[in-house]
């Protein structure tokens, strides 16, 4: 049975996770499936890395503490480290194959475009993703007109997403991220496509076309690449391995979630506990 690593800096990937839970999809090839929090240590995330290449070296740990598991694949279910993987692919391969979500959250947001010619695209991370211009630069390449194309970091709302998505801090949060778009873009856009470029995203369901609906008259359309990441394959059964606990009211928030859909995940989070030997981190590159 084939071994799959979903990864994620959070509890974004849980949505792509989810997806196979469905030992019941036919034709799919049953899998062991092993969600992986990278995310090092409380308070320090990712995004608050001091440099490019300190985020690489960090990615590069997780990875290599994977090999203990012995993956037939690892799925990087985040933008944040997939646009950091692509960095890193040019010094170091590890010893399983890799594959991030820019290229199906690329595809995602060129066949929306291509498909509404009179239509935009907002692209929504965080601040990596977005200071990146990774999807931009991609889909100008591919012929988009830049005047058509604009990106917004929401910081702080992945983590707010976990604790509780319908939360008013959260809530107020996406209303804000709404209200800066509507500053950053012209107000008389036929269609607006939302490119959740955060697995996180996920999780405030339709509070993106509710908020995004009261500054913008046109259509809002979601483009989800959580949704397009596949492999042909279903869980028979998961685990969720994390360096560190859950953020106050995040696991009870999370087992709610997909208690419903994919129950199997559910029950893996309800078990999981911490184990901060899962990969090394030191603290102190936060520094500088």
């Amino acid at each position: 049975m084939k071994r799959i690593i979903v990864c994620d800096s959070g509890l974004g990937g849980l949505n792509i996770a989810a997806r196979f839970c469905n030992t019941e999809a036919p034709g799919l090839e049953a899998c062991e499936l092993i969600y992986f929090n990278a995310y090092p240590e409380a308070g320090m995330g990712f995004n608050k890395l001091p440099s490019s290449r300190s985020q690489e070296d960090l990615l590069q740990t997780i990875l290599e503490s994977m090999e203990k598991f012995s993956p037939d694949m690892c799925l990087i279910a985040c933008n944040t480290l997939s646009i950091v993987y692509e960095k890193l692919a040019a010094r170091y391969t590890p010893g399983f194959p890799v594959l991030g979500i820019t290229g199906a959250a690329l595809e995602g947001m060129y066949g929306a475009l291509q498909k509404e010619p009179a239509s935009s695209l907002l692209v929504l991370g965080t601040k990596t993703t977005v200071d990146s211009g990774l999807y931009i630069r991609r889909l100008t390449d591919r012929q988009i007109h830049p005047s058509r194309l604009a990106s917004l970091a929401c910081p702080g709302l992945a983590t707010a997403l976990e604790s509780d998505p319908r939360a008013p801090e959260t809530v107020g949060m996406i209303e804000r991220c709404a209200r800066a778009a509507a500053e950053l873009l012209p107000g008389n856009i036929p269609v607006l496509h939302l490119a959740l470029c955060c697995t996180h995203f996920e999780f405030a369901g339709d509070l993106w076309t509710e908020k995004f609906s009261r500054f913008f008259t046109g259509r809002i359309n979601i483009v989800n690449p959580n949704s397009l990441m596949q492999t042909g394959t279903a869980a028979a059964n998961c685990r969720y391995l994390s360096r560190i606990g859950f953020f106050p009211g995040a696991r009870e928030n999370m087992i709610r979630f997909f208690s419903g859909n994919a129950p199997m995940l559910a029950c893996a989070l309800e078990q999981a506990q911490a184990d901060k030997n899962l990969f090394a981190f030191d603290s102190s590159v936060y520094k500088g």
